[in-house]
């Protein structure tokens, strides 16, 4: 039964003392766990991260040999991952809104290229998937919670790939050798996942300063769902461009170079994501369950 404040108003410290030591509080991220818990939640973690590095690997790899193909040198690494980083945080924070519009992405760009039989371009099928994906978002109301703080998640992931990406721009110059795409992903998929979870409270109070969340909840998750499902679309162009044979100029040349580069990409991802998430939650990081 619980003790009330004015029962225990005049118990002496001595008695306060003995009643703390016999029924001891659980700490403060939440309640004590047995240790075949806390190995499920080692591996849990694990696999989420391993996930979340699998999105992220194809996107960042795309993104690289289509800036490599259009002549930057070093700073593709900064763009590509902070551009990974940023559509990584909405995929991750926007949560059921990030399903659907991926699922209707995928669904779309599919859809498209057995329609008009391999001829719509890159741009094409990603303008349609987005397109569509806003109308959706404006016209159908969802039950949960709005996505407002995805506009600080989408903030910290641009800005710890901005910083994970330029430690590589810095750093391959001075190395006999170029990095593989392992290591690389390894890195950013590691590196930026302790970042984010490190500093996304704080730019989410950053976002809600600056009022980018007063805008209204359905123009928030549309520009969500289109950003989503635009990318979805242009990564299943990506991945299908070889097969089609499409004669898309840079676009298919970065789509050979990305099937070529991927699988070393995705295994470092996976490598990369599912230590860093183990070793977070072995040692009891705080995480942001509540944002």
């Amino acid at each position: 039964m619980p003790i009330s404040s004015r029962s225990t108003s005049n118990l002496s410290p001595e008695t306060v003392a003995q009643f703390v030591h016999a029924y001891p509080q659980p700490a403060l991220g939440g309640a004590a766990v047995d240790s075949e818990s806390r190995l499920r939640l080692i591996f849990l973690r694990g696999i989420i991260w391993g996930l979340i590095g699998l999105i992220y690997a194809p996107l960042f790899t795309g993104t690289l040999e289509l800036l490599r193909g259009a002549g930057f040198d070093q700073s593709s690494y900064v763009i590509a991952a902070a551009l990974a980083g940023a559509v990584g945080a909405v995929l991750y924070g926007a949560r059921e809104v990030a399903l659907i519009s991926t699922g209707l992405g995928v669904t779309v760009g599919v859809v498209v290229l057995i329609l008009f039989s391999g001829q719509v371009s890159f741009l094409q099928s990603v303008l349609i998937a987005a397109g569509l994906a806003a109308g959706v978002g404006i016209t159908v109301p969802f039950p949960s919670r709005c996505a407002r703080n995805v506009a600080g998640k989408a903030l910290a992931g641009l800005a710890n790939g901005l910083i994970g990406g330029a430690v590589l721009a810095i750093a391959e110059p001075l190395h006999p050798a170029p990095f593989s795409l392992f290591a690389v992903l390894a890195f950013l998929v590691s590196v930026n996942g302790v970042l984010y979870v490190a500093s996304v409270r704080w730019w989410v109070s950053l976002a809600r300063c600056t009022r980018i969340e007063s805008q209204p909840c359905y123009l928030i998750e549309s520009l969500i769902m289109a950003i989503l499902a635009g990318v979805a679309a242009g990564s299943v162009w990506m991945v299908s461009g070889p097969l089609l044979d499409l004669n898309g100029g840079l676009w298919h040349q970065a789509s050979l170079a990305m099937q070529y580069e991927v699988p070393q990409a995705v295994l470092g991802a996976l490598f990369g994501g599912a230590t860093a998430g183990m070793l977070l939650e072995a040692f009891r990081f705080g995480w942001v369950h509540d944002l």
